[in-house]
């Protein structure tokens, strides 16, 4: 979700109207339309008026940023709200569960998958390293290559 998209949802959860915001914020109506619709690309200073016009943080809008501890917790809060991210707390023990009916749950899968052969052994670190940093595009070989097993397969069955 854009920085645009997101000033619009958190707006309209709130009930106001692009030129309420505007006032609120100080700043004009065509700026938050602008904003909204993605023409236009808000400065820290302008995400920071809008931010305390919707009464919420400015990292709730902002670009993710895992550079602090506040960026991290809403990119995780985004998570949560876009991919189904949910938190487990067992006795001081925190978790992070993915259900399997998540679009995102296949591909985290495939994560955990490729971490498991780096712990048991059967790939290096390097390896390890190389599939996170080719990632999807190794996805997408692996992808080819089932296609093209399968194509094969059922040109020798129709022969």
């Amino acid at each position: 979700m854009t920085v645009g998209e997101r000033i619009k949802k958190i707006r309209l959860e709130r009930g106001l109207s692009q030129k309420q915001l505007a006032l609120m914020a100080g700043m004009s109506e065509p700026a938050i339309r602008n904003y909204e619709l993605g023409n236009r690309k808000a400065s820290e200073k302008q995400l920071t008026k809008i931010a305390g016009a919707l009464n919420i943080s400015i990292y709730a809008l902002d670009e993710p940023c895992l550079d602090t501890y506040n960026g991290v917790l809403h990119v995780l809060f985004r998570l949560e709200e876009e991919y189904g991210l949910t938190l487990l707390d067992n006795e001081n023990d925190l978790h992070f569960r993915i259900y399997p009916n998540a679009h995102i749950y296949s591909e985290v899968q495939a994560w955990a998958d490729e971490k498991q052969k780096f712990e048991n052994g059967e790939i290096s670190k390097e390896e390890y390293e190389i599939w996170k940093l080719s990632y999807p595009r190794r996805n997408a070989e692996q992808d080819m290559k089932r296609i093209r097993e399968f194509q094969e397969k059922k040109k020798g069955e129709s022969l």
